[in-house]
């Protein structure tokens, strides 16, 4: 089976220095799967360790003011996924967590990747499913079923994972290899030497050439503007609309039509004041 030489890797070459693969509470866990949806580990372990100082627990966080949450998240990008994590905070602080997947999702932000996660890497429940997200999906894609994931069934891709892993590996330690192998290993230009599926890997079998993935400029982006625009409001959340737009003029592609849409975008995500939303 593609997945045999995984346990003996992982216990030498895994990741065990990260924190949150040291706990098994569940806010510690949803706080670091939210993180690191679109931030780099490297980033993500200060910034983890210092939030949960802050707010060690979803009561504590739920209690906070949506724009102090902002402020700590500041420099981490996406801050609709701050605003979500503290709508859950709320939901979970009133309600207690859910313990199933489809229960899980229904709290703000968590999808069914983080659901699993959740079940899978704390003690919120069962898990009865493997966690896959984009670089877990691209090892099983590659080394399985020898295609990148774009040319993989979604179902397709859950079996294999389900049905491979090694007898006697934890679903949690499983789905932590799998990581360490698509981040070390198996990223968009794969680095196949040293990578434990190597040998079996159906994708290197074929010879098959990876293909670069584009990346979106963030210098003159709408996002860049948008991070601009929040970090000046949460700066100085008195500004008139004015002197928002003289705050943020010198942010490369800071046009009229550009400003109003992110302003307009900003307010629609419920990231900003309602009065701000009229500029």
């Amino acid at each position: 089976m593609w997945t045999d030489s995984l346990p003996d890797w992982f216990a030498e070459h895994g990741r065990h220095h990260l924190p949150w693969r040291l706990t098994t509470d569940p806010w510690s866990i949803l706080v670091s799967e939210v993180m690191l949806q679109q931030t780099s580990v490297g980033r993500v372990l200060p910034r983890w360790s210092r939030f949960l100082c802050r707010w060690p627990d979803a009561d504590h966080c739920a209690a906070a003011t949506l724009a102090d949450v902002l402020r700590e998240w500041q420099g981490m990008g996406y801050p609709r996924r701050a605003r979500a994590l503290w709508l859950a905070a709320a939901r979970v602080a009133a309600e207690g967590w859910p313990t199933d997947e489809a229960s899980l999702r229904t709290l703000p932000g968590v999808g069914a990747y983080t659901a699993r996660a959740l079940l899978a890497f704390s003690d919120v429940g069962v898990a009865v499913a493997s966690p896959r997200d984009v670089n877990v999906g691209r090892v099983a894609a590659r080394a399985a079923l020898g295609r990148e994931p774009a040319q993989a069934r979604v179902t397709a891709l859950d079996t294999v994972l389900s049905d491979s892993r090694p007898h006697g590996m934890p679903l949690r330690d499983y789905t932590y290899a799998l990581f360490d192998v698509g981040t070390l290993h198996c990223r968009s230009q794969p680095r196949c030497e040293g990578c434990p599926l190597a040998p079996s890997c159906a994708f290197r079998g074929r010879g098959v050439t990876a293909q670069p993935g584009r990346r979106t400029p963030y210098e003159g982006s709408l996002r860049q503007l948008r991070g601009a625009i929040l970090a000046a409001v949460l700066d100085n959340p008195t500004l008139t609309c004015a002197s928002l737009r003289e705050a943020v003029s010198g942010v490369a592609g800071a046009t009229p039509q550009r400003f109003d849409e992110a302003v307009a975008g900003l307010a629609m995500d419920g990231l900003l004041p309602s009065d701000v939303g009229v500029c």
